[in-house]
C-alpha cells in the first residue's frame, strides 16, 4: 500500500509539473490591449480596462466611480491555432479575494473557446497568486487547430493593471474577427453587487457574462457592489452607450417608496429615451432566496414606476419578475443574498428568453420603420 501511494504521488508531481514546462518554453508575448477588448462601453479611459470614462465621474456615487476601475466583465476576444495559451496579468489592489468570494473570481482570469457546435466551452481558469507578475499557461484538451475563437474573462472585484497574451513561438494569436453586424450592439447591464459578480467563483460564470456567451453578443457589465443605486444623472451616463437593450437591476441598492422610485425610474428613463427613443429598457425585480418572499416592496415600487411610465405611453419598458431567478431550493446564493455559480447560472437562463424576445421585438419594429 505504501509503495502504491508512493507511485500515485510520483505521478501526479508528474501531471501538475507538466504545464509549467510549457509557460517555460519560448513564448511570445503580446499586450492584450492589441486585441479586441469586449464588455467595454467606452473606448477613452483612464486605465484600459476601466469600465466608465471620466465624465461619468461626477455623474455617478463614489463608490461607484472607484469601483468602475475593476475589470467586471470585460473579456479580450481573440483567435489562435496554439495548443496552449499563456497569460501574464498585474493587478491594481494587493486584495486578491473576499471573505465570501474566491481569489479566482475576484482577481483571476477565465478562459472559454468556441466549439464545433458554435457555443462556447470552458477551457481553463487562471489564479492569481500575487498582485503583481501573476502568469499561467491553459493547454486546450484538443491540442492545436488551424484557429479557434477564445475569450478570455478579466477579473470581477480586481483592476486589471496589464495584460499580456501569449503564444509558443510558431503559433499565431490573433484579433478576432468582428462579429456578425446584427450581434455588435451590447446588451448594457445597471445594477448592484449581484451584477457585477458577487459571488461568482470565476469571472466566466458572472451571470452577465454566461448571458453573453448564450446570446453570443458584447454585453457590458456596470455592476457596482453596493453602488447600483439608479440615482440621476446615472441615466445620462448609460445612454451615451448605443445598446441593443438595457437591462436595470438595482432594487437591492435602493431605499423603498413609489415616490423615491418613480423619481428615480423616470428620470432614468428620460435620459435613455432622449438618445435611444426604441432601445428596450429591462427593470428586473429584487431576487429573494425564499420563493414565499416575493414580491418583496422593492420590486413593487419599481412596478409602480415601471407602470406609471407605461400608463403614460412609454413604450418599450419591460418587468421582469423576480420569481425564477435562482430557484426555489434556497441553494442559489452563497449568503442570502449573492448568488454562487448556481444562482448566476439560474439567473442568466431565465433571462436569456426575456432579454432574447426584447431584442428581437425591437429588431422587427425597426425593420417595420425602414419599410
Amino acid at each position: 500500500m505504501t509503495a502504491f501511494y508512493r507511485i500515485a504521488s510520483v505521478a501526479l508531481i508528474v501531471f501538475v509539473v507538466h504545464p509549467g514546462h510549457a509557460a517555460a518554453q519560448d513564448v511570445r508575448w503580446q499586450d492584450a490591449t492589441s486585441f479586441d477588448i469586449e464588455g467595454k462601453g467606452w473606448a477613452q479611459t483612464a486605465g484600459p480596462f476601466d469600465r466608465l470614462p471620466a465624465s461619468a465621474n461626477a455623474k455617478v456615487n463614489p463608490t461607484a466611480w472607484n469601483q468602475s476601475k475593476q475589470s467586471a466583465g470585460i473579456c479580450i476576444r481573440f483567435t489562435t491555432d496554439a495548443a496552449a495559451v499563456s497569460v501574464r496579468w498585474s493587478l491594481t489592489s494587493p486584495s486578491l479575494a473576499m471573505p465570501h468570494m474566491p481569489a479566482t473570481g475576484c482577481s483571476g482570469l477565465d478562459l472559454y473557446s468556441r466549439a464545433a457546435d458554435g457555443g462556447w466551452r470552458f477551457v481553463g481558469n487562471c489564479r492569481p497568486g500575487k498582485q503583481d507578475g501573476n502568469q499561467s499557461t491553459i493547454e486546450f484538451p484538443d491540442g492545436a487547430e488551424a484557429k479557434r475563437e477564445c475569450l478570455l474573462y478579466l477579473p470581477a472585484y480586481n483592476g486589471t493593471k496589464s495584460l499580456e497574451i501569449g503564444v509558443p513561438a510558431g503559433s499565431q494569436v490573433e484579433k478576432a474577427a468582428a462579429r456578425p453586424e446584427g450581434l455588435r450592439k451590447p446588451v448594457i447591464v445597471y445594477g448592484t453587487s449581484i451584477t457585477q459578480g458577487g459571488c461568482a467563483s470565476r469571472p466566466g460564470m458572472i451571470w452577465t457574462s454566461i448571458l453573453g456567451r448564450m446570446l453570443d453578443r458584447p454585453v457590458i457589465n456596470l455592476g457596482f457592489s453596493a453602488s447600483g443605486d439608479m440615482a440621476p444623472p446615472v441615466g445620462e451616463v448609460l445612454a451615451e452607450i448605443d445598446a441593443a437593450a438595457y437591462v436595470i437591476d438595482c432594487t437591492w441598492n435602493m431605499g423603498t417608496g413609489k415616490e423615491m422610485f418613480l423619481d428615480h425610474v423616470t428620470k432614468l428613463v428620460q435620459a435613455i429615451r432622449k438618445a435611444h427613443p426604441a432601445t428596450p429598457v429591462l427593470f428586473m425585480g429584487q431576487s429573494m432566496f425564499r420563493p414565499d418572499a416575493h414580491p418583496t416592496e422593492r420590486t413593487l415600487d419599481q412596478h409602480f414606476a415601471v407602470q406609471s411610465l407605461q400608463k403614460d405611453g412609454v413604450q418599450g419598458l419591460v418587468i421582469v419578475p423576480p420569481n425564477d431567478f435562482i430557484g426555489d431550493d434556497g441553494e442559489g446564493t452563497v449568503d442570502g443574498v449573492h448568488y454562487n455559480d448556481i444562482g448566476m447560472q439560474r439567473q442568466a437562463q431565465s433571462l436569456f428568453p426575456i432579454v432574447s424576445k426584447a431584442l428581437e421585438k425591437a429588431a422587427e419594429t425597426m425593420e417595420r420603420g425602414r419599410s
